[in-house]
């Protein structure tokens, strides 16, 4: 069993996302096979990101309630990260908002396979609260590697 450590990100911007309209229907471990192949064929820095709703009764369930995908940073975004300056942020339809989030950065990308016992594995090591959602965001960190991280809203 995986202990997954977390920490506190205070998020000062969102976020930002277009949705995937072609994959809203899809089921998570579906869905999340769909952005790790588009993320495998796109620039490094591109990222794509599923809010997922979840239920913890006497069994924990998930369900999808967006998706989407930001592209490649542009040389604007680039140059006001490199100078600590607020990110222009491009039009978008989904975003994470500023606010106070539970951090987990996954030790491992998880197959199709082993999604959903993973989430299971982080909402039952974390506590999850009876009804809430998280965000299961994806990043190209380079050629050969995307980063998993899980984001959860902290009650204020």
């Amino acid at each position: 069993m995986n202990n997954f450590n977390t920490i506190t990100l205070n998020l000062i911007q969102p976020i930002i996302y277009n949705k995937e309209t072609v994959i809203e229907t899809q089921d998570i471990e579906s869905l999340y096979q769909l952005l790790i192949k588009k993320l495998d064929n796109n620039d490094v820095a591109s990222e794509a990101c599923i809010n997922i709703e979840y239920i913890n009764n006497d069994n924990i369930s998930f369900k999808i309630i967006e998706a989407g995908f930001a592209p490649t940073p542009t040389e604007d975004v680039i140059e006001a990260v490199k100078k600590g300056k607020e990110i222009p942020l491009f039009e978008h339809d989904m975003e994470i908002i500023p606010g106070k989030y539970k951090f987990i950065q996954l030790p491992f990308l998880p197959t199709q396979e082993n999604l959903f016992a993973t989430l299971m594995q982080i909402s039952c090591s974390q506590n999850f609260n009876q009804k809430g959602s998280f965000y299961l965001r994806l990043l190209k960190e380079n050629s050969l590697v995307i980063l998993a991280q899980v984001i959860l809203k902290l009650k204020e």
